[in-house]
């Protein structure tokens, strides 16, 4: 059997296969043959034309006919009919030609006809064209002679010797088409055979590669996460070690005791981390060997139980054991090793259980096996992911943001060690309820003989002390192991806020740790709260929660965190506009550069490599407060710059205000004196003159009295003008009172000039405007704003000006609109009017006071203002001013 039936499982497996392939291919040559029969027939015609003259309509005819029906078996072939009978309508088209030429050859001169070379044509194009069977190919150059016999014979007058002559070239064109038609059709099954082989080993390399992709990807996460599970220990022994060589720095007894505490917890996590890797390795090596000893069941599992007992009270867990130890109290197994596979499975249950969960192991001898149980109501394990969790080096949540600790090799090691028992483990979750791991052992292996040291020779190594040690570092669990309770952050805050009175902690720069170890926070807490108002976060997230509320000097932050890790913490911070410049240094198991530039991509000021010295965290933490703070200071004296220059602008622009006033009052002082004369004149006259005209009868009075009445209206009329020019020219802006902007608006009109020739005044006002302001000021609002209309206006010129003035009252608010139609404001400068001397207009024209004046009157009457233009084609001030009855009513209650 050949390598791609193999493949395929059978040889006629393979032979199906290549039918299906082949009939597609069949089908569509054939229709390229049917084609080519249908193009070639007519145009042998010329043929006739030249050789049989006088047959050439007749034989037209034929022609005509035989490409009809090979063009009718074309069409057919392309129905679903024809696919199911390729083969009969594959010999039906092919034999066609050969037909009709024998017909030809036996109306015109039988075996003297020389178109028997025409067969020749035929079944060569058979051969390369139809690409058929060797059976197929047999049955066609049988029926060929067959027809051509036929043809010779029944024509009569034949020549042996010329019959002889062209049966031997049309069998030899037979025999090469058949011998070629075998050889092809084997070559492209062979084709089709190495085809195929290669798919499937082109599908068997990409499950090889996905499968080293997977591979390399666990490797890096292995990499990744035994990184992380060596530096952390290994910087909470050279920290703490570091800091206690200090000759400068002075203990506590109780800041001793936590120091040596977090040294011993780590040491003993080292070591059972190293432990398991070092027994996976003798695994690997086969040099891990059982020391089987005979046990008493029942108190060996409950030493166990009791032993870890107290760890699941601590994590407020109920942890209870149901042990049936069958008819024989004692089993044989290496007691080692099964507590280490004990110890694993309850560790793994303790890892995944929340507070208040359960935890039950249960244990019974079944026959030679003693079968295990430890079941739990925790978290639960996906469907998709049970079949792994024995894998080495996996685990559910490998991402920079996992929740619980761990390489990936605990359940590992149970699976091995089983084995090496001659047992077997297995799984059972249901996910958000609990999970059942269920080990097998055989507990009726030989027991090891006990090796007995010759008198005399050499004094043994007592190792009962490391063995001790290594007992003592697998009930050491990682504090990280249980997850402990939820605490919100502002319950954090609250406790920090208690624990140091707010006058001490204000003198000092604040800190933010957000790390997932307690032993790494409890050690970096010890080393920063001397200097720093230390917060604490468990995780990135509560990390922003506590910097949404409070603002920090810097923050340091763990790589690997779950639910937000350091690297989304940071780019959230950065988002932040409190903590936008604050210092954040990246606390990182990881030492590639992919994680640093991660790190600094992602807005980190900085990062630690652990293991870290206690002397690099300190000096680090504190250049870059002290950085921190100077920039602080920088920016707030910046902000006192930007407002004393404020201030300097508005005092400005006040004393220009004013000294404009001043000039105004003197230029009005003397106009006043000498128009106010003239008026009491015209006054007084007028009253003499009507006086007189009583005493004494006009013949026709109504013609004095309309003169003199508009006359008197006139006078009166200039001196309100006179008066309100008074009033402007020394304004009492200290006064505020009821002022009815319809009639201010009316004075600020008589004091602008606006030429009724060129511009149209439209007046919209609706209720009665009254608010609480001074009258000269609002005057001098109006005055402004109608006065760069004027102006906007004039430069534009042309048809069409308007200016259009509205006025709305509602219950709370009056709604006051300026708007006209000139040459508008362009959208880049629109937010910069109201800037003191800023202006557009050309050199002489103004000093870009007018709109910072009109700002500020506004904001000294509480109201609101907005501009909207389109430049070149209309501008509108809007502006908002509180009712009087709302201002008054505001002040009653607040009295």
């Amino acid at each position: 059997m050949s390598e791609a039936a193999q493949s395929f499982g059978s040889e006629d497996e393979l032979r199906d296969r290549f039918v299906a392939y082949n009939k597609s291919f069949r089908i569509a040559n054939s229709r390229v043959g049917c084609l080519l029969v249908v193009l070639l027939m007519p145009f042998g015609a010329l043929l006739d034309y030249f050789v049989y003259p006088e047959e050439l309509g007749f034989f037209f005819q034929l022609r005509v006919l035989c490409s009809a029906i090979v063009f009718g078996i074309w069409w057919a072939l392309g129905q679903s009919f024809g696919k199911r009978h390729y083969r009969f309508l594959g010999i039906l088209w092919y034999t066609q030609p050969s037909l009709f030429i024998a017909l030809m050859i036996y109306y015109t001169e039988g075996v003297f006809s020389p178109y028997y070379a025409g067969l020749n044509l035929v079944l060569i194009g058979l051969a390369w064209v139809a690409q058929v069977e060797f059976v197929e190919s047999l049955v066609s150059v049988f029926l060929t002679l067959i027809m051509y016999g036929a043809a010779c014979y029944f024509h009569g007058d034949s020549s042996v010797s010329l019959l002889i002559n062209n049966l031997y070239f049309i069998v030899l064109t037979g025999v090469i088409v058949v011998t070629g038609s075998y050889f092809l059709n084997r070559m492209r099954y062979r084709e089709f055979g190495l085809r195929h082989e290669l798919d499937a080993n082109r599908a068997e390399l990409e499950a090889s590669n996905l499968k080293l992709v997977e591979m390399d990807k666990a490797k890096t996460n292995f990499f990744a996460n035994i990184s992380h599970e060596l530096r952390t220990p290994l910087t909470l022994l050279i920290g703490p070690l570091d800091r206690m060589r200090r000759p400068d720095e002075a203990f506590t007894e109780e800041e001793r005791e936590e120091l040596l505490d977090i040294m011993q917890q780590n040491a003993m996590r080292l070591m059972r981390l190293i432990n398991d890797l070092l027994n996976l390795v003798r695994l690997d090596a086969g040099s891990l060997k059982l020391r089987i000893a005979k046990v008493e069941l029942v108190p060996y599992l409950e030493g166990v139980c009791r032993s870890f007992f107290p760890m699941a009270q601590e994590r407020n867990l109920d942890f209870s054991w149901e042990i049936e130890p069958g008819e024989e109290a004692a089993v044989h197994l290496d007691r080692e090793k099964v507590e280490k596979i004990l110890l694993n499975l309850l560790f793994n249950a303790i890892k995944f259980t929340p507070p208040g969960g359960k935890i039950v192991l249960r244990a019974r001898r079944d026959s030679k096996l003693l079968r295990i149980e430890v079941a739990d109501t925790g978290k639960g394990i996906a469907p998709e992911e049970l079949e792994s969790v024995f894998d080495r080096f996996w685990q559910s949540e490998t991402a920079s943001n996992r929740r619980y600790q761990g390489v990936g090799i605990g359940l590992a090691l149970v699976r091995d060690l089983a084995q090496l028992h001659g047992g077997s483990v297995a799984a059972e979750s249901v996910l958000g309820e609990g999970t059942s791991m269920h080990v097998n052992l055989d507990v009726t292996l030989p027991v090891d003989p006990v090796a007995i040291e010759p008198a005399g020779g050499k004094e043994g190594v007592d190792t009962k002390w490391l063995e001790q040690l290594y007992r003592r570092a697998d009930f050491f669990p990682s504090p990280k192991q249980g997850v402990a309770p939820e605490t919100s952050s502002e319950e954090r805050i609250d406790r920090d806020e208690v624990k140091a009175p707010i006058e001490v902690d204000e003198e000092r720069p604040s800190i933010l740790i957000a790390d997932d170890e307690p032993e790494m926070m409890r050690f970096l807490r010890s080393q920063l709260r001397g200097r720093y108002r230390v917060d604490e976060a468990r995780d990135g997230a509560e990390a922003l929660e506590i910097a949404a509320k409070r603002r920090h000097h810097l923050i340091l932050l763990d790589f690997m965190m779950p639910r937000v890790d350091g690297i989304e913490a940071t780019r959230r911070l950065r988002e932040m506009p409190s903590h936008r410049g604050v210092p954040i240094v990246i606390l990182t198991a990881r030492a590639d550069e992919e994680s640093k530039f991660q790190a600094l991509d992602a807005g980190a000021t900085d990062f630690l490599t652990k293991p870290f010295s206690s002397t690099e965290l300190l000096a680090r933490c504190r250049n870059l407060a002290s950085v921190y703070e100077m920039q602080q200071q920088i920016e707030d004296r910046t902000a006192r710059l930007e407002k004393a220059l404020e201030l300097i602008k508005q005092t400005e622009t006040q004393m220009v205000q004013q000294a404009k006033m001043a000039s105004l009052g003197q230029l009005s002082a003397g106009l006043l004196h000498e128009v106010n004369n003239p008026l009491n004149f015209a006054t007084t006259s007028i009253h003499l003159i009507k006086k007189r005209l009583s005493r004494s009868p006009h013949p026709d009075p109504e013609l004095l009295e309309k003169p003199l009445g508009d006359l008197h209206d006139g006078i009166r009329r200039v001196s309100e003008i006179v008066s309100s020019l008074r009033e402007f020219t020394h304004p009492d802006t200290t006064r505020f009172e009821k002022v009815d902007l319809c009639q201010a608006l009316g004075n600020a009109i008589r004091f602008v000039q606006i030429p009724a020739a060129e511009i149209t005044l439209k007046k919209d006002l609706e209720g009665e405007a009254l608010v609480r302001g001074n009258q000269n000021q609002l005057v001098h609002l109006f005055i402004n704003l109608l006065q760069n209309s004027v102006d906007s206006l004039r430069e534009k010129g042309g048809e069409g000006l308007q200016i259009q003035v509205r006025c709305r009252v509602d219950a709370e608010r009056v709604h006051l609109s300026f708007e006209d139609n000139g040459m508008g404001i362009e959208q880049e400068t629109l937010n910069r009017i109201f800037d003191a001397f800023f202006t557009t207009k050309k050199v002489g024209q103004g000093v870009g006071l007018g709109l910072s004046i009109c700002h500020r009157i506004i904001q000294q009457h509480q109201g609101t203002v907005s501009v909207e233009s389109e430049a070149g084609k209309w501008c509108r001030f809007s502006m908002t001013f509180p009712v009087y009855s709302q201002i008054i009513n505001s002040v009653s209650n607040s009295k």
